[in-house]
């Protein structure tokens, strides 16, 4: 495994989250593309391992998995290009087409583009489950448990479910998928990142209240920091779990927003690349503008990725050791199928048109039989789409 740059970690990272649309799991599909399959940066299993600890974890997960990534290959600077990367393009889409909203109103025709990007991004979610069964599902026990793990996320999609399906996963692994004469070294002992991490969280705490100073509306811009930073580490579960909650704060409680902006804010989240919860800054620019927008991403997304840093270190520090290893593998299967059960609910959150269907099956051929970026697969979908629904209605 090479070791890239920060710089090319950062461009990398900024082309994903300028293209990955459709949340969680298509950005950790778009990471795996671009990291594992064509840049042989990591191996799939540290993708997978980082992505099991991020489903326990509360906070965003595709960003939490992000951050453990660029942990893994550049400590912490590496965990914050990453994070800034993958945020940066949606922030600013979503500042940008949140200008637009609050002077001009919704357009229908984000609906359309974002109707025709979710079955693309189903197809290229299909691709990924698919390439990741063949490669790391090779027995008929790790197969029965991607099979087991998707109709159990299928019927329940609770946090509980997913924690239960994990457990039950590593307990398999820890009986039955020992290596026999296991003698992988010890981990190397690793400067423990807790003091600079802490340190490096006041710092920035710190200077985001003197630069709030200079806002207008530095009381408001606290408190947006403040409320998404809170919510962002008591829920578990991703993005869509958090849309209730948040509504129930944002709209009844500190009526921020109405209830057809809040809705309004989330279909602009979804329309553009990267985490859904990059909605957060929709509300924020309403309230308090640019400041808003900065330090209600913020809030949203630094307290539990710090949280994944942290977990990261304990977890690498078990590296080596039979029975952890054994549990891993028992879970990668279990992931697998977690991912491919986020394939219905990612179809079912569209219209269901022969149109979208037509999407679905040319871009799961094109990513299998081809080498053509998901970069391109999914926004040209989108491009394809509003054309089929603008001519062939």
């Amino acid at each position: 495994m090479s070791t890239p740059s920060l710089a090319q970690l950062f461009l990398v990272f900024l082309k994903i989250g300028s293209t990955a649309f459709g949340g969680n799991v298509a950005l950790v599909a778009a990471v795996r593309h671009e990291l594992c399959t064509r840049r042989g940066w990591l191996h799939e299993e540290a993708l997978l391992d980082s992505t099991t600890l991020g489903n326990l974890l509360p906070g965003p997960l595709a960003v939490n998995v992000v951050t453990a990534l660029g942990f893994r290959m550049r400590k912490l600077p590496g965990a914050l290009v990453c994070m800034a990367g993958v945020l940066l393009p949606a922030l600013v889409l979503v500042c940008a087409l949140s200008e637009w909203y609050f002077r001009y109103g919704s357009n229908a025709h984000i609906t359309v583009v974002f109707n025709s990007l979710l079955p693309a991004v189903a197809a290229v979610i299909t691709a990924t489950a698919w390439q990741l069964f063949q490669k790391n599902a090779t027995t008929w026990l790790q197969r029965g448990m991607v099979v087991l793990a998707a109709a159990a996320l299928f019927f329940s999609r609770s946090f509980l479910t997913t924690l239960l399906v994990i457990a039950a996963a590593g307990m398999i692994g820890g009986l039955f998928m020992r290596k026999a004469g296991n003698s992988a070294p010890p981990p190397r002992p690793k400067r423990n990142h807790g003091p600079i991490l802490f340190a490096a969280s006041l710092a920035a705490v710190a200077l985001v209240v003197w630069l709030i100073g200079f806002s207008g509306k530095a009381a408001l811009v606290k408190q947006l920091g403040l409320t998404f930073g809170s919510i962002s580490i008591t829920l578990f579960g991703g993005g869509y779990v958090f849309v209730p909650v948040i509504r129930d704060l944002v709209v009844g409680e500190l009526q921020w927003v109405t209830n057809r902006e809040f809705f309004d804010g989330i279909a602009i989240g979804q329309v553009t690349p990267g985490p859904i919860m990059i909605s957060a800054a929709f509300i924020g620019w309403k309230q308090a503008g640019l400041w808003g927008a900065l330090v209600s991403t913020a809030g949203i997304f630094l307290p539990p990725a710090s949280i994944m840093l942290i977990a990261t270190q304990f977890t690498e520090r078990l590296r080596g050791n039979a029975i952890v290893e054994a549990v891993f593998r028992g879970v990668r299967p279990a992931v697998i199928g977690m991912i491919a059960a986020s394939i219905f609910f990612i179809l079912r959150s569209g219209p269901l048109t022969w149109q979208a269907a037509f999407i679905f099956v040319l871009v799961l051929w094109l990513s299998l039989r081809t080498k053509i970026s998901q970069a391109v697969l999914v926004p040209a979908s989108g491009l394809l789409g509003w054309l089929l629904y603008t001519l062939l209605p």
